[in-house]
C-alpha cells in the first residue's frame, strides 16, 4: 500500500469515528431533551472505552 493510499485510509478513520462521537453526543443531547436522562459517567466511561482501545 501506498504512503498517500494509507494517509487517505487514515484520514477516513478519523473522519468516521469523528462522525460516531458527535452522534453519540448528540444522542445524549436528545436524551436529556425527551426527559429521559444519561448517566454522565456512563457516557463518559463509553468515551473513553472507545479511545483507550481504539489505535492511535
Amino acid at each position: 500500500m501506498s504512503p498517500a493510499q494509507q494517509v487517505l485510509d487514515y484520514r477516513r478513520e478519523i473522519d468516521e469515528n469523528q462522525k460516531q462521537v458527535r452522534e453519540m453526543v448528540m444522542e445524549s443531547y436528545r436524551d436529556i431533551a425527551a426527559g429521559k436522562g444519561r448517566d454522565c459517567n456512563e457516557f463518559f466511561e463509553e468515551l473513553e472505552k472507545r479511545y483507550n482501545n481504539d489505535r492511535v
